[in-house]
Formats: structure tokens, sequence, C-alpha cells
């Protein structure tokens, strides 16, 4: 941020001008008069120290892939760091949903799914789209997809009657 002390110096003290003569046509003491000052040069002195010690980050790319080192704030370079965050809770974004699967035979059944049934068991059951929502994403009929999903239930009711025997 830019400031030019001179410039806000000679702001504040025209508007602490006009203040004053409200405040006496108020029926003011100069006790009080000067308490509203104080404070107002407390604040005046606070916007100068936020304006001379702030300094823009300049970013101007979305994706830190695109923007180039040479033209990044100092401050930036420096603390990329801690601007950024990385969720490293789920192995695999998309299905991380997987990962919280409680029951290690079910847990198992689903792992053992090619992506796409991955794909529409997370879009069936986590996202909560339709079967025909899913079939038009897919670009296929809503019976084929109705039996697509029949034939996962059956497998995993299967792998899961297989394992407890």
């Amino acid at each position: 941020m830019k400031w030019n002390d001179a410039t806000e110096r000679a702001r504040f003290e025209k508007e602490q001008a006009q203040k004053r003569k409200e405040y006496l046509a108020a029926g003011m003491t100069e006790e009080q008069i000067q308490a509203l000052r104080s404070y107002d040069e407390e604040w005046y002195k606070s916007r100068r120290r936020e304006a001379r010690h702030t300094q823009r980050l300049n970013i101007v790319a979305t994706d830190e892939d695109s923007c180039n080192e040479e033209e990044m704030n100092p401050l930036l370079k420096k603390f990329l760091h801690s601007f950024s965050v990385e969720d490293k809770h789920f192995e695999n974004e998309r299905f991380g949903w997987i990962e919280q699967i409680e029951d290690r035979t079910l847990y198992e059944a689903i792992n053992a799914l090619s992506v796409k049934d991955k794909e529409i068991l997370t879009l069936l059951l986590y996202d909560g789209m339709k079967q025909s929502d899913i079939a038009e994403l897919f670009g296929i009929k809503k019976a084929a997809m109705s039996r697509k999903i029949g034939r996962l239930k059956i497998y995993l009711k299967n792998f899961l009657q297989n394992v407890n025997f």
C-alpha cells in the first residue's frame, strides 16, 4: 500500500478542524474534544503503520505452474508454503470415501472393482446422483445403467457372503 504522509496528515488535520467545529456547536468541552482527537490520532497512526508494513502479493496467475518466480513478491516466494495447503487425508481424492470404510471385507470388495465401477458407486452413493443422471453422464440408457448397478449390488452381496462363511 502506498502512503503519502504529508497528504494524509493534511487530510487528517482538515477533518479534525471540521469535527472540532461540530463538537463545539454540539456543546462538548475541550477535554472531550481532545479525548476524541487522541482516539482519532491513534486510528490515523494505525492506518499509517498498516500502509507502511503491508505488501501486495501481486498474484496474477491462478495456478502456481504458470506463475513466473521472477515477478513474484519476495515475501510470497519466502512464505509460499505457508499460503498453500495440500490435503493428504485421502490417497486418491476422487475415491477417498472408500478409505473411510471400516468394514475390511467391504473395503476390499469395493477396492477390487474397476475404476469405472468405482466411479459409478461414487456418483451413486457419495455424490448422490440418480441412476438416470449417471446413465446420461456415461452416454448409455437408463436401463443399461440399472442393470450395471444391479450387477454391482449382486457382486458386493456375494463377496460379503463368501467372506463371512
